[in-house]
C-alpha cells in the first residue's frame, strides 16, 4: 500500500491543522474535498440513538447481544472529566441499553451508579435458557473484585442487586492482581466460564454451576512475554471450544505478534488440534502465549493487536488486527500512531493466511498511539467486516468531512472476493466520530450495527459519544 497522502486542502497551515483534527483556519472550509465526495454513504440506513451516552473498550465480550426481538449494549456513562467530575449525577455509570428492533423503542437501565468512568468497566452480557441476562464487569485495574448481576426474566432492563466475587492475589494501586474485562461463555452442562485479566494481569478464568449466582475461582489460563499483560479476544462455538487469539503483551510495551489457540475439553490445543497443555486450575500458568500457534509475526515497524476474531460455518477461526506501521525507532508518547492499517486472518484447517486489507488511519489520542476506530468481523459471513478510519480505506487520503472541515472516523464495510475487497461507506462527511463497532449474532438475515457516534477523547473518562445502532438489510 502506498504511504498516507497529503490533506486536500491549500494552505500548509490548513493542512496541518486539518491532520491534528482542529479547527478549520480560516477559509479553509470552502476549500476542502472530502475523498468520499460530497453526497451521502453508500448504504443509507437510519441511525438509532439507543443511549445518548456510552462507550466501551473491546476486550470483553459480549458487549452487544440479541435476545427476545431485543438489542442489548453495556457501555459505561462519561459526565466531564475521569477524576474532576467525580460525584456528579451519572458519573461513570454502568449501563445497559436496549433497541426493540422491530418497534424502535428504546431504554436504559443502570446497573452500577457512579462506578468508575472508565470504558474497560463496560459489562459482559450473556442470555441464560431462563430468560435472564447475567452481567460481569470490574473496576479497571484497581481492585480484585467482579461484579455479576442477574436481570429479571424477559426484562433486560430491570436488574437485580450486585454481587461481588473477589479474585486470588494481594492488593496493590493498578495492575498486579487485580481485575478488568469480563468474557462470559456458557457451555455444556450449563457451567458459566468468566475470562477476564486477574493475578498477575494475566488472563484468568472463573466458573459458575448455578447460573451466575455463586462463583468459584478457576486458575490461570496462560502467562504473557513477562510484561504487562497479554490482550485476548474470545470466539465460542456454543458446544464446548473456546478460540482465543493473543498478544504477547500491550504493543506500548512489545513489538506484538499475534498467535491462536482454543480449549476443548479442558486441554489447550493450538491452531492444528495439537494439545499443549492442560489447562491450569491455580493461579500457575501452564503455559506462554508463545506456546500457542503463530498467525502473524510482528516487528518494529509492524506492531500487532488483537481486534476481533469469529467462526464460521466449519467452526474455523477468522480474525482482525491491527498494525502500527510508524513506530520504529520512536520513542514512547513520541508521535507514532500515524499510520495503522487493519489485517485478516483465516485458518484453513491446514494454515494460516494473513492480508493486509485496510487503511486505519491515525490513532485515537496521543497517549494510546495503537488505538484505533477498531473492526468489528461479520460473524455469519467471514467475507464481510466493518471498520471504523480516518482515512479513506484503500488509499490512506485522510477524511476530511465537507460538513466541518475535521478529519474524522468513519464507518465502512469490507467485502472479500477473489479481486480483493471492496469499501461501502455506511457514515460519510460526519461532524463526529463514528467508532468501535459491534455486530451481534443475530439468527436473521439483517445486521445489526452497533457503534460510538460522537467527541471521544481518552479511555480513562471523557467521551460524549452516544450509543448508535443501524439495522442493515
Amino acid at each position: 500500500m502506498p504511504k498516507l497522502h497529503s490533506i486536500p486542502c491549500l494552505t500548509p497551515i490548513c493542512a496541518l491543522t486539518l491532520a491534528l483534527g482542529g479547527l478549520a483556519a480560516s477559509g479553509c472550509q470552502e476549500d476542502c474535498e472530502s475523498p468520499l465526495g460530497s453526497g451521502g454513504p453508500d448504504i443509507e440506513v437510519d441511525f438509532i440513538e439507543v443511549n445518548d451516552n456510552g462507550a466501551w473498550s473491546w476486550f470483553m465480550s459480549s458487549r452487544a447481544i440479541v435476545s427476545e426481538g431485543k438489542l442489548i449494549v453495556g457501555s459505561v456513562r462519561a459526565v466531564g472529566k475521569a477524576r474532576e467530575d467525580e460525584g456528579a449525577e451519572g458519573w461513570g455509570n454502568v449501563e445497559v441499553s436496549t433497541l426493540d428492533i422491530e418497534t424502535g423503542a428504546v431504554g436504559t437501565s443502570v446497573l452500577y451508579p457512579q462506578f468508575e468512568q472508565d470504558d474497560h468497566d463496560a459489562p459482559s452480557l450473556l442470555p441464560l435458557p431462563d430468560g435472564r441476562i447475567l452481567a460481569a464487569y470490574a473496576i479497571h485495574g484497581l481492585e480484585r473484585v467482579v461484579y455479576t448481576q442477574h436481570s429479571e426474566v424477559g426484562d433486560p432492563l430491570r436488574w437485580g442487586a450486585a454481587q461481588e466475587f473477589v479474585t486470588p492475589g494481594v492488593d496493590s494501586g493498578f495492575g498486579g492482581d487485580n481485575v478488568t474485562y469480563a468474557n462470559l461463555f456458557r457451555f455444556p452442562g450449563g457451567r458459566i466460564y468468566n475470562f477476564y485479566r486477574g493475578y498477575e494481569s494475566d488472563p484468568n478464568y472463573m466458573y459458575s454451576d448455578d447460573e451466575g449466582e455463586t462463583w468459584t475461582y478457576g486458575g490461570r489460563l496462560m502467562e504473557g512475554f513477562d510484561g504487562y499483560a497479554p490482550y485476548l479476544r474470545y470466539a465460542y462455538d456454543g458446544a464446548g471450544t473456546l478460540h482465543f487469539m493473543a498478544t504477547e503483551d500491550h504493543p506500548r510495551h512489545y513489538d506484538n505478534s499475534i498467535y491462536h489457540g482454543y480449549l476443548q475439553g479442558g486441554v489447550i490445543h493450538d491452531s492444528s488440534g495439537a494439545p499443549i497443555a492442560e489447562l491450569s486450575e491455580t493461579t500457575g500458568a501452564n503455559l506462554s502465549v508463545l506456546d500457542l500457534s503463530l498467525v502473524y509475526a510482528g516487528d518494529e515497524d509492524h506492531v500487532a493487536w488483537t481486534v476481533d476474531i469469529e467462526l464460521d460455518a466449519e467452526r474455523l477461526p477468522y480474525l482482525a488486527f491491527s498494525t502500527q506501521r510508524d513506530g520504529a525507532g520512536v520513542p514512547f508518547f513520541g508521535g507514532a500512531g500515524q499510520d495503522m492499517r487493519y489485517h485478516y486472518g483465516r485458518w484453513d484447517g491446514e494454515s494460516w493466511s494473513h492480508e493486509e486489507i485496510a487503511y486505519a488511519g491515525t490513532h485515537l489520542y496521543p497517549r494510546e498511539e495503537d488505538y484505533t476506530g477498531l473492526a468489528a468481523l461479520d460473524p455469519t459471513n467471514p467475507n464481510v467486516i466493518y471498520i471504523s478510519t480516518d482515512a479513506e480505506p484503500t488509499t490512506g487520503e485522510a477524511l476530511i468531512s465537507e460538513a466541518d472541515c475535521r478529519r474524522h472516523y468513519e464507518l465502512f464495510r469490507g467485502t472479500r472476493s477473489d479481486s480483493g475487497w471492496t469499501w461501502e461507506s455506511i457514515t460519510a462527511n460526519s461532524e463526529v466520530d463514528n467508532l468501535r463497532p459491534i455486530v451481534p449474532e443475530w439468527e436473521d438475515e439483517r445486521t445489526a450495527l452497533v457503534w460510538m457516534r460522537g467527541t471521544y477523547v481518552r479511555a480513562h473518562g471523557e467521551w460524549t459519544t452516544a450509543v448508535t445502532a443501524a439495522i442493515l438489510p
